[in-house]
């Protein structure tokens, strides 16, 4: 959710934009209002011509507006274009009213799952999605470029799946692999994430600012213009392959 302040002077009302106000800034994207939590409401990523690269994403985890209550903006999720999956990632930098403790997660448009973090390392707390460094010049986590669901949470609420017997299976080991980037939990991988988050804890709350490599804006247009866009990204990666 995007917070703004007004401020009245000499009968003028100015509108000041903090990290997550409803607004765009060329290649920097700023949280529309309310991301939403789930695959339904995600907020597209877009630059105001519909093209061009995507550099950063600012927003904020209003948390329960003021109440300690696990019901409220704990999670927001952004539907993005991967342009170039070999130089995908995402870091979190810090800011200084941030989200205490984060955690970051990436979704294919099915909604299967991809990568997730909590801590970048021992020495940095702060989630990194690094999709860089895999063999061949692909990336180590997924290869393909096209639409993708990007989520930050308030720790420690992750996605997971209710299976037919209304069990939660987690999609992602966080608690085992708090480290770095990771990949879907074993037999996870072909499970479909639709909006379920686990419980956040209610005192993580606050802005974040997201830095960005290999996503481009979304099309201004519908479907039509994310194909274009799609079968460019592929035909690219073909040729840096061949």
């Amino acid at each position: 959710m995007s917070r703004q302040f007004l401020a009245v002077i000499g009968g003028v009302v100015l509108v000041t934009a903090v990290a997550g106000a409803s607004t765009y800034r060329g290649p920097n994207f700023v949280e529309p209002g309310d991301a939403g939590s789930s695959r339904d409401d995600a907020a597209d990523v877009k630059n105001p011509n519909g093209s061009g690269p995507v550099t950063s994403i600012a927003g904020s985890l209003e948390g329960g507006g003021g109440f300690r209550s696990v019901d409220g903006d704990y999670q927001d999720v952004y539907r993005i274009f991967v342009s170039d999956p070999s130089i995908f990632k995402i870091s979190l930098t810090d800011t200084t009213f941030g989200v205490p403790d984060s955690m970051m997660f990436l979704f294919n448009k099915d909604g299967n799952p991809i990568m997730a973090s909590d801590n970048t390392s021992p020495q940095n707390f702060n989630p990194i999605l690094d999709n860089i460094g895999g063999s061949g010049g692909q990336g180590q986590f997924f290869d393909q470029p096209g639409i993708y669901y990007l989520a930050i949470t308030s720790a420690p609420s992750q996605a997971f799946v209710d299976n037919v017997d209304g069990v939660a299976t987690l999609l992602f080991d966080l608690f085992e692999q708090p480290f770095g980037s990771i990949g879907p939990a074993q037999g996870a991988e072909n499970l479909t994430w639709t909006s379920e988050w686990t419980t956040p804890n209610p005192a993580n709350f606050g802005d974040y600012d997201l830095f960005v490599s290999g996503v481009d804006s979304l099309p201004i247009p519908g479907p039509a213009g994310l194909a274009v866009l799609a079968v460019a990204g592929l035909v690219g990666t073909r040729r840096r392959r061949a």
